[in-house]
């Protein structure tokens, strides 16, 4: 595509918003994610990913607009993971989102923080909901505090060279959650005041910085396998008796390619399977 094609996710005309630009000028592959129905010796076409040259993935999900939604399901992000890893915190940067009857549309500032926020809703009637991100900078673009959406004061600490260390969650002036840092990647998160179940979470990660093991659950822990093309294999265990509740397997070709998706459920029963296509 040689034509530069802009997404203008934002155009309001106040002091709180405006208008911003994502570059889709150069696509770099699109995957259609095919779910198969043996039974029926039958497949859906469940998702298709755009993804751009410029960082940008766009996310729609076909099957999944019925004549009572009013919006198709679509997210347009960027990711600074391996995209199957989505499901671990702060991997994304969503930029638009739509679904059912509404959409999301969020802004981000020069430093690539969270600077606002615009939602619609139809339901009998339009609702319409606008916020903008309250915070405060340190020198050299370092966040000091951010009020997020839900009037919840974030604060940030550094170390000595300038990383990111700590992120204290106040709620009502109460320190509800604490998230440790090193080298860039989530370690950890704290609960100070929570009076049931487990107060500590944590997450592995191995030399290449993926993510290996995820215990951010009660219940429930995460485990990631990784084979030279990228991401191979996802366990959940249960924790209570250390038994694989469901797993998925990544097949990918001899160029590195995904190909196949398989998720199984307790006793390796199949529960689904996608096939993959490019274009």
């Amino acid at each position: 595509m040689k034509n530069i094609l802009l997404i203008i996710l934002i155009s309001v005309s106040t002091s709180s918003f405006s208008q911003v630009k994502i570059d889709t000028s150069e696509i770099k592959s699109i995957r259609y994610e095919w779910k198969l129905n043996t039974k029926k010796n039958d497949s859906t076409l469940n998702q298709i990913l755009t993804e751009y040259k410029s960082g940008i993935y766009k996310e729609e999900f076909p099957d999944f607009k019925k004549e009572h939604h009013e919006y198709p399901f679509i997210n347009i992000f960027e990711s600074k993971t391996d995209y199957l890893n989505r499901k671990v915190k702060q991997t994304l940067k969503v930029h638009y989102y739509s679904a059912l009857g509404g959409e999301s549309k969020f802004y981000y500032d020069k430093y690539g923080n969270l600077d606002s926020i615009y939602q619609n809703y139809y339901k009998d009637s339009l609702k319409e909901w606008k916020y903008k991100i309250k915070k405060e900078y340190r020198r050299k673009g370092k966040l000091k505090y951010l009020i997020n959406k839900f009037d919840e004061k974030e604060v940030y600490h550094y170390n000595f060279f300038g990383n990111l260390k700590k992120v204290e969650l106040y709620k009502d002036s109460v320190l509800y959650e604490i998230s440790n840092y090193k080298k860039g990647l989530l370690i950890s998160e704290v609960y100070p005041t929570r009076k049931k179940y487990r107060k500590k979470f944590t997450y592995d990660y191995d030399k290449k910085g993926r993510i290996i093991k995820r215990d951010d659950s009660d219940y429930d822990l995460y485990l990631y396998e990784y084979n030279k093309f990228g991401l191979s294999k996802i366990e959940k265990i249960f924790k209570s008796k250390n038994m694989v509740v469901e797993y998925t397997l990544f097949i990918y070709d001899k160029n590195g390619i995904l190909k196949r998706k398989k998720e199984f459920a307790r006793n390796d029963k199949l529960r689904d399977e996608f096939v993959y296509e490019y274009k």
